[in-house]
């Protein structure tokens, strides 16, 4: 600090030294003289010579027409870079010059000290500002003084709250802007009850306003860091890192402000224009150094933030800004774990982060710099416009995260389903969130397009106006129709399948599954696989156009390769055309039991190019439906057992008929099997005369598929029932009558046997 002080009192010294500049001393211009005014008065008087008058006033603005002034930072720059750096170099030789001749510094001092009219100046300044300030400060400290207790009550105090927090907050600033208010009262009183010279009162006024603005920003960095109260300090970091932080705001107010002053103080007091410059630029080359050195010794810190990485504990000043940046990742409570989104962004953007840690302080130095070269070679509106884009730039990235933030919290807890919603429908989340993360995203892209745009459109580029270009309305104007067609043809989809979900799904009132007919359950997923290849292929086709893509080519390639594909393949169009109708005819449907191409099975599944059958055995065929021609489905609707009964020419009818009337009866009283038989055994009675026996024809109505398991419980029951009543089921059998009168050597059949007729079954 002293160092600083000792070079800004050299620099005054020196800055004393410098010459004034050429334009101050220029002459006055030289008056008109009577005889001119008088010409000008006839030739105004006079139509003829003041329209002449004015003509060639009207020549020479069109020959001399002024320049516009660029719009740009960037214009602006290179308009006036080489003059601003050819004064900034005499300004700097002439610096240099006056450090080297230090015996005429020296005789400008002994001319200062020398002069009685400069002693007393200097002199009644220096008691001015001895009395101002001195009664100034006497009065503050008088008033901190007394305010010691109420300072430590509240400090003492523990608020349970933010509010309350804030609230004791604005009763810390009060109180400490007491002893500013009386340094200030007692200083303006002294300066208003004292007589002293016009530059005298000027300057010490201005000291007095210096002092006061010191004071301020150290009263209200006080109260944000709260150096000695860590229960008042809003941010969340250690005693050494505020008093750290506050020992920096100190010394880089002390000298920004202070070096400002006092230039305007040796302005008041005579120092000519080019010293004043000279010395504001030292100052704020001073200021930027500062600023640097911060950087400089917080480089490893703040990269290590930047990186997401746990910061160690800081151990001295120049790593004292480390306890910040960590105390702000983390602080006395536990932080929430981060969001889903927030992992995915972090991981996107770890890359990033990465080099902007290695290269932070290099962007940030270069910033500074090009910031004080604007100032310094004063172009015209450049530090104005970089303090305003800074402050712009910051505004859009503080309210783009707090937007990301909120859209983050809005899908994650707004978006949310309910607890009770999830358990009473535990398939509603998944299909509710099935876009949620694509949107998020598009969200994100957006909002950074959007940033990026502003932060161009703050930085000069004019990008917005881009926007309403010819490109940028086609690009927009595109943009627009993508997002529209994809957001048709994803809802169209959406309602389609959520259709075709809910008809299959369907429950009843008591929440029992409804059991939709097999061809529903096959026509309607490939109905919904034909919806999406073809909202695809438009909207892909519409995309493609939208972005400049002349798809014209591709319908008349799409149109040869579907002519190729019809001569080359047509047995593969047959199959799909045949499969369509077969879906379409309801012939055929997941689960029915077939008999297709001379082969018979259960159909597991169907495309709309073949069938896939799985036998009794597990065998699976697949058949292609361009080689069905004849398709016999056993369980349609309905199905019947046919019942062929063969009995004895011995055995009665009548009985036979009463007796699988009375099975059939029985099967139906079970309710095993009543659900399945959807009617009596309908005997249709005597149907042929075989060689050994009588056949009777009957059926049983059955539900579809339940025939086979029917027909053999009652095959098993007839069986038994046939038993126990007598009635015999014949089977083949022949009969041999051997003629007593034959010789037994004639036929060997009957030797030995006496003429005994016998029968072989």
């Amino acid at each position: 600090m002293r160092f600083l002080l000792s070079c800004l009192l050299l620099g005054l010294a020196l800055l004393g030294t410098l010459p004034a500049p050429a334009q101050n001393a220029a002459p006055a211009a030289d008056k008109p003289n009577a005889a001119e005014v008088d010409r000008l008065i006839t030739t105004l008087e006079d139509p003829a010579k003041r329209d002449a008058l004015l003509t060639q006033l009207k020549a020479l603005k069109a020959v001399e027409k002024p320049a516009a002034e660029p719009e740009t930072i960037g214009s602006r720059a290179l308009d006036t870079l080489s003059d601003r750096i050819d004064l900034f170099s005499q300004q700097v030789a002439a610096a240099s010059r006056a450090v080297i001749d230090a015996p005429h510094a020296l005789r400008w001092l002994n001319q200062q000290v020398a002069d009685p009219a400069k002693r007393d100046a200097w002199g009644l300044l220096a008691l001015h500002l001895a009395g101002i300030i001195g009664g100034g400060y006497a009065a503050r400290f008088a008033v901190i003084w007394l305010l010691v207790r109420p300072r430590k009550a509240l400090g003492a105090r523990s608020p349970g709250s933010l509010p309350a927090k804030l609230l004791l907050l604005l009763a810390r600033l009060v109180i400490d802007l007491l002893p500013m208010a009386s340094f200030a009262l007692a200083g303006f009183g002294l300066l208003s009850a004292t007589e002293a010279p016009r530059a005298v009162r000027l300057a010490s006024l201005t000291i007095l306003n210096a002092s006061l603005i010191v004071q301020g920003v150290l009263v209200v960095s006080r109260v944000l860091l709260s150096p000695t109260t860590a229960n008042l300090r809003l941010a969340r970091v250690t005693d050494e890192t505020a008093q750290y932080l506050l020992i920096w705001i100190r010394r880089v107010t002390i000298i920004g402000v202070y070096g400002y002053f006092m230039g305007e103080v040796m302005r008041v007091l005579g120092l000519p224009a080019t010293p004043h410059a000279a010395w504001l630029k030292l100052v704020g080359l001073l200021v930027t150094a500062m600023l640097i050195v911060l950087i400089l010794q917080n480089r490893e810190a703040v990269a290590q933030t930047l990186r997401g990485r746990p910061d160690p504990v800081p151990t001295g000043d120049d790593e004292a800004l480390r306890a910040v940046l960590a105390g702000e990742a983390a602080g006395d409570e536990p932080l929430p774990p981060p969001s889903t989104a927030q992992a995915r962004r972090h991981a996107a953007l770890s890359m990033v982060r990465q080099r902007l840690a290695d290269v932070w302080h290099i962007l940030a130095i270069l910033y500074l710099g090009a910031v004080y070269l604007i100032w310094a070679l004063e172009i015209a509106g450049g530090f104005d416009f970089v303090l305003r884009a800074t402050l712009v730039t910051g505004a859009i990235l503080i309210v783009s995260r707090l937007l990301s933030e909120g859209l983050d919290r809005l899908v994650d807890q707004g978006l949310k389903v309910p607890a009770d919603v999830r358990t009473a429908y535990p398939g509603l989340e998944e299909r509710a969130n099935r876009y949620l993360p694509f949107l998020r995203r598009v969200a994100q892209v957006v909002l950074a397009l959007f940033t990026l745009l502003l932060l161009l459109q703050a930085w000069g580029a004019d990008a917005l106006s881009w926007l309403g270009s010819d490109l940028g309305q086609r690009v927009a104007s595109s943009a627009v129709t993508i997002l529209v067609v994809l957001t048709l043809a994803l809802v169209v989809w959406e309602m389609v399948n959520g259709a075709i979900l809910r008809y299959l799904n369907a429950t009843d009132d008591q929440g029992a599954r409804l059991v939709r007919s097999a061809r529903m359950r096959t026509l309607l997923p490939l109905l919904r696989n034909a919806l999406t290849i073809f909202l695809v292929t438009m909207a892909g086709l519409i995309v493609l156009s939208e972005m400049g893509v002349n798809i014209a080519p591709l319908l008349a390639g799409a149109g040869v390769i579907g002519l190729a594909v019809g001569f080359g393949a047509q047995t593969l169009v047959k199959d799909v055309i045949t499969g369509l109708f077969i879906l379409i005819e309801d012939t055929i449907a997941v689960g029915d039991s077939v008999t297709v191409g001379g082969l018979s099975g259960g159909v597991e599944a169907m495309s709309i190019r073949s069938i896939r059958l799985r036998g009794y055995d597990g065998a699976v065929h697949t058949i292609p439906f361009s080689s069905v021609t004849t398709v016999t489905n056993s369980t349609k609707d309905f199905s019947f057992y046919v019942l062929n009964v063969t009995v004895d020419y011995a055995v009665d009818t009548d009985k036979v008929v009463a007796v699988l009337r009375d099975i059939g009866a029985q099967m139906q009283a079970e309710p095993e099997y009543a659900a399945n038989i959807l009617g009596p055994v309908e005997i249709a009675g005597v149907d042929a005369f075989q060689d050994s026996a009588v056949l009777v024809k009957g059926r049983i109505k059955t539900r579809a598929g339940q025939q086979w398991g029917i027909g053999r419980e009652f095959n098993r029951r007839m069986k038994k029932r046939f038993d126990a009543d007598g009635i015999t089921i014949p089977f083949p059998q022949q009969v041999l009558h051997i003629s007593s009168g034959s010789s037994a050597a004639a036929n060997p059949f009957t030797a030995g046997m006496d003429g005994a007729s016998r029968t072989d079954a």
